[in-house]
């Protein structure tokens, strides 16, 4: 009887010091807090990937580029409309001329965009980071374009920026997934 006592209670202390550990390692919400906090933009990181209602990706680098790139396309998508909305009611020909460019620029944002990360490794990082590196520069240039020589007015600003700031948060968790997996003197 008393072998049968010894047997439980090393089997609960055993049970107890797992529930510990398991319980020790927290959340995904704070793992996705602590890779948020590494980026330029961890405020907004942390309200996109917050907001997602699709817990099953917040385990995982993969997991929070595509609810950060998912994201970033919506406010692309509405970006590209609101381009194609004003292209349609200007009538000032240097303005056209940059919404025209500004719409094909997001364009090839919008077909960057549209990557999967469930598969993020060694041999899809140098792909995707070209891919969001591409659009990032695109954004951009659609910002230098609609303000050059004068801001359009409605700014798109703030959709662009938002875009820009996004796939920059993408990238660096990307840098870091890629530096998680090497030495960090092959990420310097």
């Amino acid at each position: 009887m008393a072998t049968i006592r010894v047997g439980l209670s090393l089997v609960l202390s055993i049970a107890t010091f797992l529930l510990l550990v398991l319980t020790s390692r927290g959340t995904a919400a704070e793992d996705f807090h602590t890779w948020c906090k590494k980026t330029t933009h961890s405020a907004k990181c942390i309200d996109v990937i917050s907001a997602d209602p699709r817990s099953d990706l917040k385990t995982s680098p993969s997991g929070f580029c595509t609810i950060l790139n998912d994201e970033t396309k919506a406010i692309a998508a509405g970006t590209s409309s609101k381009i194609s909305s004003f292209l349609r009611t200007t009538t000032d020909p240097l303005l056209k001329s940059a919404l025209q460019e500004c719409s094909e620029s997001y364009d090839r944002v919008n077909f960057r965009l549209d990557q999967d990360f469930s598969v993020l490794n060694h041999e899809t990082y140098p792909t995707l980071a070209i891919l969001l590196t591409e659009a990032y520069g695109q954004a951009q240039e659609c910002e230098d374009v609609l303000n050059d020589p004068k801001p359009l007015e409605p700014s798109l600003t703030p959709e662009i920026q938002s875009v820009v700031d996004i796939v920059e948060t993408i990238l660096q968790i990307l840098n870091l997934n890629e530096c998680n997996k090497r030495t960090m003197l092959q990420c310097l």
